[in-house]
């Protein structure tokens, strides 16, 4: 499986920088630790995805009248080696090509080869 990974990282991957952060204490927003911050390669995948904005009743002449939106959930595959430790909800991850700035929020991993960060965009680095 690890040749896979690689061979996903060498089609698919591109430089992004982890900033890893620290709690800012109760009810405050997490601190960035840019002095530990890494630069190393992930696939970023943005994954169609369809809203339904209210409850899919079905109304009269068998219609749904429920407006249905169309969006996308960004995504970062990384090569579970690839990290000198665990990836963690709150990280940063700044995909170098774009200057964009993300935050994890739910990172999974596939116990195989593979963790797989989804992100929320925070904005674009103004550098």
């Amino acid at each position: 499986m690890q040749e896979v990974s690689a061979a996903i990282d060498d089609t698919m991957g591109e430089t992004v920088v982890v900033t890893p952060v620290r709690s800012g204490g109760v009810n405050f927003p997490t601190i960035p630790e840019p002095e530990r911050s890494i630069s190393t390669t992930a696939v970023f995948m943005a994954k169609p995805e369809t809203v339904v904005m209210e409850d899919n009743i079905v109304h009269a002449r068998g219609h749904a009248l429920s407006p249905l939106i169309s969006t996308s959930v960004p995504v970062f595959s990384f090569d579970h080696k690839s990290l000198p430790w665990p990836l963690k909800q709150g990280y940063r991850i700044k995909l170098c090509r774009t200057g964009a700035v993300y935050e994890v929020t739910d990172p999974k991993y596939d116990s195989v080869a593979r963790i797989e960060a989804k992100v929320v965009q925070l904005g674009r680095d103004a550098t």
